[in-house]
């Protein structure tokens, strides 16, 4: 589901994901609380909510919870124009799963989505770097993990390359693993951090010091 007021750029989007491989736009929405009717309507059930943050109606961020209450399966990637320092925290925090600007190519759009789509998260590296930034600014809310929730040398690798922007593909290369190797390694980072995606864990991992 693609939601973004800007029809032209909408319109583009949708067209770029049907005519690629492996996606198909099931639905589109010009405001999020069109997206929100549709998706009670039960007229569309998506694996991706591709969200814009600021259109007429329901701003972005204060959609991400109600669209995933209503489509719980359903991972939301923000894209958008805005890089400012709240709208990435706070997508963050409210449990989207990426965070793209509108400035990335339509390859880097469809390697997100397909990063999404298979447990990970798709992070701008330029919004990578500026939430490591906000999130070194944060003072833990609690204290330290037991030794025994710490990760190994080789997860922290892993963990260190996503909050730098690299991918799947990329990090297995870089580390000299299978991508299957990097899927095991960022599960057992899951639950030993006890989160559910790649942003929540590097915003532990820094808040404790760790990378």
């Amino acid at each position: 589901m693609v939601v973004e007021d800007n029809s032209v750029y909408r319109n583009a989007i949708v067209s770029s994901l049907n005519k690629s491989d492996g996606f198909t736009c099931i639905a589109e929405a010009s405001t999020s609380d069109q997206a929100m009717r549709a998706l009670e309507a039960e007229s569309a059930d998506p694996d991706i909510i591709l969200l814009d943050l600021e259109m007429p109606g329901t701003h972005g961020l204060d959609a991400i919870a109600p669209l995933l209450e209503l489509a719980p399966r359903s991972r939301i990637i923000i894209l958008t124009q805005s890089d400012r320092e709240s709208h990435i925290l706070q997508s963050i925090t409210r449990r989207a799963s990426g965070y793209l600007l509108k400035t990335a190519t339509r390859s880097e759009i469809l390697n997100g989505i397909r990063e999404v789509h298979d447990g990970g998260a798709s992070i701008d590296p330029k919004v990578a770097h500026i939430a490591l930034k906000l999130i070194r600014r944060i003072q833990p809310d609690s204290p330290p993990e037991d030794d025994d929730q710490l990760l190994t040398a080789r997860e922290l690798d892993v963990l260190q390359l996503l909050s730098d922007g690299y991918v799947k593909k990329e990090i297995a290369e870089k580390l000299e693993l299978s991508p299957h190797g990097v899927d095991k390694r960022m599960r057992r980072i899951y639950d030993k951090l006890q989160v559910q995606n790649v942003a929540a864990a590097v915003a532990t991992a820094v808040r404790n010091g760790w990378i």
